[in-house]
């Protein structure tokens, strides 16, 4: 069964069906989850006439402490006063698989206090939230991976992977020649050396020359070349051990770099790429109002992440997914993080990132038509 914040998305995402369902003919929202004195509002919109409704959303309404909840909500809201002392209409908005005793209190508890009771259907919404994920994830004939999580936390830890062939000047280097950079001993993972290697892979700056591990040579592709001869190793501090350097801060060309490989059509399973298209599209899609500022996500956004991804996080995988792409798109100049004082930070879109994120779905439909038309003879 949905839950409440994936029916709060949908239904204000279909403002068609809200607005038949509310029976009002609702202009533009004004607040969504705004906490006032008098209780969190779910959301509320200004009619054409400038009376503003406040609506309390609720899925089935099945036992006596969801009833109370919900009465007390409404009785919170009355206190509210707007423009000059106008009083809110209040609405209250229930699924119609709500049992039928529960909704005859309901109804004598609105009818008593000329609240505006409305029922939507749970099927219909569910039906509705399948269409609106699917058209937001449609992509091109030949899918798009899922995103996936991995412990990569900044682009600029690219300039780790790419610092040995800045060093010795070469296009092509074996494993071996990583060795000190990464600390690499035969007793110790090496997870973190095949991480950034894959990251590299991903962006298209190398190719892997060797299947064998072992014997694992990479050469440099056109991306990576360019990359290297913008790196800006001469400003940072040398140090004793190569492995102590993390990571090196982008330079401006290096974004460009890899903003072209971004955007040069080939993301189909460079999950590096994925993950940020994921992302822009999260985020476009839900307003960046929820960036999670450590590890705590509660369980509806858990829920509405997962769906919207198709995925299966736990809560700890999630955050960190929505933490080190958000950086990454940050990095890029893509998406602009806002700190709160809340659990959440909120993230916008660039005019950059809107640009890059329109340019990328243009790119995935032309390639679906040029596959699909075709296929109307």
């Amino acid at each position: 069964m949905m839950n409440e914040l994936l029916v709060e998305w949908t239904l204000l995402r279909e403002q068609n069906y809200l607005k038949k369902c509310l029976g009002l003919n609702i202009k533009r929202k004004l607040f969504q989850q705004y906490s006032t004195e008098f209780g969190r509002i779910d959301f509320a919109h200004e009619l054409p006439n400038g009376q503003i409704v406040i609506t309390e959303l609720e899925t089935i309404i099945d036992n006596k402490s969801k009833l109370e909840y919900c009465q007390s909500q409404c009785l919170g809201y009355s206190n509210i006063q707007f423009r000059e002392g106008n009083s809110p209409l209040i609405a209250i908005l229930i699924a119609e698989e709500t049992p039928e005793k529960y909704l005859k209190e309901l109804l004598s508890f609105s009818n008593e206090r000329r609240f505006h009771l409305k029922t939507y259907s749970l099927e219909t919404v569910s039906e509705i939230y399948r269409k609106l994920i699917e058209e937001a994830i449609q992509t091109s004939g030949v899918p798009v991976l899922k995103p996936v999580a991995n412990n990569f936390t900044h682009l600029s830890c690219l300039n780790r992977f790419m610092l040995p062939f800045y060093d010795t000047e070469k296009k092509e280097l074996k494993r071996e020649d990583f060795v000190e950079y990464f600390d690499l001993k035969p007793d110790k993972s090496n997870s973190h050396f095949k991480v950034h290697k894959h990251m590299a892979e991903y962006f298209e700056l190398i190719e892997d020359v060797s299947p064998q591990e072992e014997e694992s040579s990479f050469r440099l592709t056109k991306y990576g070349e360019r990359f290297v001869e913008n790196l800006n190793y001469e400003f940072v501090i040398k140090r004793t051990k190569k492995s102590d350097i993390k990571r090196i801060d982008l330079s401006l060309e290096q974004k460009r770099i890899l903003l072209e490989s971004l955007m040069n059509g080939n993301i189909r399973d460079l999950k590096g790429k994925v993950n940020l298209l994921y992302f822009l599209r999260f985020v476009h899609l839900t307003e960046g109002v929820w960036i999670p500022r450590n590890r705590k996500l509660d369980r509806q956004k858990r829920d509405f992440a997962n769906s919207f991804l198709g995925t299966n996080y736990t809560e700890v995988t999630l955050t960190n997914w929505l933490n080190f792409t958000c950086t990454h798109a940050e990095e890029l100049d893509l998406v602009k993080r806002i700190k709160t004082t809340t659990e959440y930070d909120r993230a916008i879109l660039t005019s950059l990132g809107s640009r890059v994120l329109g340019f990328i779905e243009m790119d995935l439909h032309m390639k679906r038509e040029r596959i699909q038309i075709p296929l109307q003879i």
